[in-house]
């Protein structure tokens, strides 16, 4: 699974231009003369327009105020530990995979499904639990939208009423498109499928109490809201603290820890890996973007157990043979029976392993080629259901499919000079109606080097901008390629190739 549901194409330079949000060359020389304990980077949200990060900043809130209460409590307390990290708890890791929210204001619900998902975990006791809920789902279904984003108050009430099924259920795809996607294309089984917290409670609720934050870290991550001005854009590392820019929107976030050293709490972003420190930061406790200002735990139920699947895991293709992989944590496991579910939702394979763990290798060579999804249940030794893991899907391609892709100027005429943003349109296609399992843009200049794009979730419709005004003005050949990548085949399709001129 690659470390974000959902990759935009997004082009960025690693050099300062006055297309960017900010400059990252200035900034750097602000914060060096500031004395600032971070630094800044080329980020691709830093490289974005305005319109397009305020369209993707989407907490629903007033916008940030003179005016702050704070606590008078001391920030460390010998009550507490210096540092709370939920990445290396006693040397283990609870926290799930950075993700990228891409185009639609949707971080409300990737910050609360993120902080579910650890809760979760640590409700099971078993920190390599494979879980992934579904944003999508939590955000379509609750009420959310990309241009107009969401509150974590009502995040927190939904899941708590409602509860969020696993990704299989609604995949996320707002991040590529940019549009709403209606809660009726939900899976018909996401009511049994989903998972609902006990309660919720507010650590703090407009007041700066880092010591109440810290209190209720020690229980597991938290949701958190912040203003984020433009130098927030450009982080690459370090414990920021505001020193330039403007306020561009509302945002929120996962708290996974704090470092009292560092006088800093810990976030999990959800845009990507490219920004920060591999999608993660530290933030100042006394910053003025009020982070932890308003923060919101979750309660989960207490599990007796835990039922886990490794592999196959969401997004993945097979060929010949599924490398199966479960996992059970109730006491009293006896054996665990898996089922691989077909697009109708009848039973396509079945099998059991004895004890409580199955690592096998499954002949799929006789399904139909098609999405499925798998699910493990452990019993015990009477035979009754102890627990059942959410469910992944997965592609069986057992042919090697034809395969055809092409793209056009979307508002662009690429026979005349580029400049700016451009975008083309792309339109995937294959004979057996199974997604490509990526699609990378390609362009080359008169270096010869083939600079590469990649977007692991392809769509039947895409759509793809090219910031041309970040490299240098000439001839370029601009292409793409699609795959269908299984473990026993790559089957590759090519575009022709097209000749464009950059002129900014």
């Amino acid at each position: 699974m690659k470390s974000a549901i959902i990759m935009a194409i997004t082009l960025f330079s690693f050099v300062a231009n006055a297309d960017s949000i900010i400059n990252v060359e200035q900034l750097n020389q602000v914060l060096k003369q500031k004395h600032a304990n971070w630094v800044a980077k080329p980020t691709p949200v830093n490289e974005k327009s305005k319109d397009e990060v305020k369209r993707m900043l989407g907490l629903r809130r007033k916008s940030a105020s003179d005016i702050q209460f704070k606590s008078n409590r001391a920030y460390t307390s010998a009550d507490l530990p210096a540092v709370t990290d939920w990445r290396d708890r006693d040397g283990v890791n609870w926290v799930s995979p950075v993700l990228d929210q891409a185009n639609c204001g949707s971080c409300v619900a990737f910050a609360s499904v993120g902080t579910l998902e650890t809760q979760y975990k640590i409700a099971s006791g078993f920190s390599n639990f494979n879980v992934k809920f579904s944003p999508q789902y939590l955000f379509s279904c609750g009420g959310g939208m990309c241009d107009w984003g969401w509150q974590p108050e009502e995040a927190a009430s939904f899941l708590q009423t409602n509860g969020v099924p696993d990704e299989a259920c609604m995949p996320y795809s707002s991040g590529a498109t940019g549009q709403d996607v209606a809660c009726q294309k939900a899976c018909s089984s996401s009511a049994s499928r989903s998972v609902k917290i006990a309660g919720y409670a507010t650590p703090s609720r407009a007041v700066a109490d880092v010591g109440s934050v810290k209190q209720a870290l020690q229980h597991g991550p938290l949701v958190t809201t912040l203003e984020v001005y433009a130098d927030f854009m450009a982080y690459g590392g370090g414990v920021y603290k505001h020193v330039s820019g403007e306020v561009l929107g509302g945002h929120a976030v996962s708290i996974v820890g704090y470092d009292d050293e560092k006088q800093a709490y810990i976030i999990r972003n959800s845009w990507g890996e490219g920004w920060g420190e591999k999608g993660f930061g530290y933030v100042s406790y006394d910053d003025v973007s009020g982070v932890g200002d308003e923060t919101w735990s979750y309660v989960m139920p207490s599990l007796a157990g835990a039922v886990s699947v490794g592999s196959p895991v969401d997004y993945s293709y097979y060929s010949g043979q599924v490398a199966l992989k479960s996992r059970s944590t109730y006491p009293g496991s006896d054996s665990l029976s898996v089922t691989f579910f077909d697009q109708n939702g009848k039973a396509a394979w079945s099998g059991s392993c004895n004890g409580n763990s199955c690592d096998q290798a499954v002949d799929v060579s006789g399904l139909a080629d098609g999405r499925y999804e798998v699910q493990s249940t452990a019993m015990d030794i009477h035979g009754q259901s102890l627990g059942q893991s959410t469910r992944q899907f997965f592609y069986v391609v057992n042919n090697k499919p034809t395969m055809t892709l092409s793209f056009v100027g979307k508002g662009s005429d690429l026979s005349k000079p580029l400049k700016g943003r451009m975008e083309v349109e792309i339109t995937p296609s294959t004979s057996n109606n199974i997604p490509m399992s990526s699609v990378t843009f390609h362009y080359q200049g008169a270096d010869g080097v083939d600079h590469t794009r990649d977007a692991f979730v392809v769509l039947p419709g895409m759509s793809m901008g090219w910031r041309t005004n970040l490299s240098a003005n000439g001839t370029y050949q601009i292409w793409m390629t699609g795959h269908m990548k299984t473990n026993s085949f790559d089957q590759v399709v090519e575009t022709p190739h097209v000749t464009v001129q950059t002129q900014n």
